[in-house]
C-alpha cells in the first residue's frame, strides 16, 4: 500500500506541474485564492476534477460532500450544484484541473462496454485515483509532450476505471438540446451582442419556433446569453489573473457594475471574491 500512496503522490506531483505550466491543456486550471461559495454552478456535461491543492464541497441532496486534495471530483452528467472551493491552508491557493469529458472518448467507453447495464447518472462524487494511476500517467505523459491523441487514449482508460467502479451512468446519451447549441456559439464569441435575428439565422429557425422550443427546455433566449455570458466570466476569473474591468469587456458588459450586479445575482458571490487579480 506504500508503493501504490507513494505512486499516487508521484502522479500528482506531475498533474501540479502541469496545471503550473504555460503548457496548452485541454481542460481548465481552476485557481482562487479566497475561499468562496458558488451557487448553481453550470456543469455542461459529464466531467471529472482533479483537486490538487485546497478543499472543495458540493451541495446536493441537501447535504455536503468534501472533495480533498489528491481526489477526483466526478459529476456524472449535466447538471447545476452549489460548490464551495477552499484553497490549501498553507500555500493559500486552490488549484483544480477539470475536464469536460469529450463526445469522441464517451461514445468510445460505449462501444467497449456494450455489455454495461445502461443507468441513469447518479450524484456527484469524489473518487480515490489509486485505481487509474496507470491510466493518468500516461495522459500526463501524453499532454507533455503535445500529443492530443495519446491523451484522449489515456483519458478513456479513465473513463472505463470509472464505470468499473460503478460511474457509468456518464456514458448515458443526453437528449439533444437548443440551448446547449446557443450556449455554445455564445461562449465562442461573448462579447458579441448577439441578436435573435442572427441566432435565428445561424439556426435556420423562425423566432416563434426558436421560443417555442426554448420554452420547452425551461430558458429563454436572454437567459441563455446572459448564462453563457457569466459563465465563461466565471471561467476566465478562475484560469487567468485580469481585472474584473477587463474579464466585463471580454464578456460584452461596457460597465463594471452592471457586470458585478449581474455576476452576484447570478452565482451568489462577488467577482473579486476569487481574488486571482
Amino acid at each position: 500500500m506504500t508503493a501504490a500512496i507513494s505512486r499516487q503522490d508521484e502522479v500528482l506531483s506531475r498533474l501540479l506541474d502541469l496545471a503550473r505550466s504555460e503548457t496548452p491543456l485541454p481542460c481548465l486550471r481552476v485557481r482562487a485564492s479566497r475561499a468562496h461559495l458558488v451557487k448553481a454552478f453550470d456543469v455542461p456535461g459529464p466531467s471529472i476534477g482533479f483537486l490538487l491543492q485546497g478543499r472543495k464541497r458540493a451541495l446536493q441532496g441537501g447535504e455536503w460532500l468534501s472533495v480533498d486534495t489528491g481526489e477526483l471530483f466526478l459529476v456524472p452528467g449535466a447538471r447545476s450544484v452549489d460548490v464551495e472551493n477552499i484553497p490549501d491552508p498553507h500555500s493559500g491557493e486552490y488549484l483544480a484541473m477539470c475536464i469536460v469529458l469529450c463526445e469522441n472518448v464517451l461514445e468510445a467507453a460505449r462501444q467497449l462496454l456494450p455489455a454495461m447495464p445502461q443507468v441513469e447518472p447518479g450524484p456527484v462524487a469524489a473518487v480515490s485515483l489509486l485505481p487509474m494511476l496507470g491510466a493518468l500517467e500516461d495522459w500526463c505523459e501524453a499532454l507533455r509532450h503535445g500529443d492530443e491523441a495519446l491523451a484522449a487514449h489515456a483519458m478513456l482508460g479513465v473513463v472505463l476505471h470509472l464505470c468499473r467502479l460503478g460511474h457509468q451512468g456518464l456514458l448515458n446519451r443526453p437528449p439533444p438540446s437548443l440551448a446547449a447549441q446557443i450556449r455554445s456559439m455564445v461562449t465562442q464569441r461573448p462579447e458579441r451582442e448577439w441578436s435573435s435575428g442572427e441566432i435565428e439565422e445561424a439556426l435556420a429557425m423562425s423566432g416563434a419556433t426558436l421560443r417555442r422550443h426554448l420554452a420547452a427546455e425551461g430558458t429563454s433566449l436572454r437567459e441563455l446569453i446572459a448564462n453563457a455570458r457569466l459563465s465563461y466570466a466565471l471561467q476566465l476569473l478562475y484560469s487567468t489573473r485580469l481585472p474584473v474591468k477587463t474579464v466585463a469587456q471580454r464578456v460584452g458588459y461596457a460597465s463594471v457594475s452592471s457586470f458585478s450586479k449581474r455576476f452576484t445575482e447570478r452565482y451568489g458571490m462577488e467577482p473579486s471574491r476569487i481574488g486571482n487579480a
